[in-house]
């Protein structure tokens, strides 16, 4: 009988420590199951971040503009001028301002991109390189004779849609 046990033990089948091949195939389901949907929703993270970052970037550009034509009137009162001294009806069609602006650049075509130099981070029309970001004044008559209407209008193309910010100021002088 010592024999038969023997024998019986040895005729197992022996079991190897490993991965077969339908475990590697599962394995490999699970995984990428499991990766797919983190891979997309980071995708879709890094797009919207990129839209956030191109709004907040197209808001301050537009009161931005708002800002230079604000300090543009101030520097007429300081000056002894009008208020609205080269500003009215100069930009009712369109005009190009840059931080540093003194007076407003008719241009009524909303085509010239700004530029942003990278070594100072400032957008400008005359260095860097070229922004998405495109910014339109223009200047009306408020309904009385003290009053400017400013709008500040920043367009730019992001994934084949033209998005656009409009900020609008009214001016006023304060000296009448």
């Amino acid at each position: 009988m010592k024999n038969d046990e023997s024998r019986i033990a040895n005729d197992e089948p022996r079991y190897s420590s490993g991965f077969t091949l339908v475990e590697a195939l599962v394995s490999l389901v699970l995984l990428t199951t499991a990766l797919v949907p983190a891979f997309i929703l980071a995708t879709d993270a890094l797009k919207l971040s990129t839209g956030i970052r191109n709004s907040l970037i197209a808001a301050n550009l537009a009161q931005e503009g708002i800002e230079v034509v604000r300090a543009m009137r101030d520097a007429n009162w300081f000056a002894g001028q009008p208020f609205s001294a080269g500003l009215d009806g100069v930009c009712t069609a369109g005009c190009l301002v840059a931080w540093d602006s003194s007076s407003p650049t008719p241009n009524s075509n909303n085509v010239v991109p700004l530029k942003r130099d990278t070594s100072s981070g400032l957008y400008q029309y005359s260095t860097g390189t070229d922004s998405p970001f495109r910014r339109k004044i223009t200047i009306t008559p408020g309904t009385t004779d003290v009053e400017l209407v400013v709008t500040s209008e920043v367009t730019w193309d992001e994934r084949a849609v033209t998005k656009i910010v409009i900020v609008e100021a009214h001016l006023f002088d304060w000296i009448k």
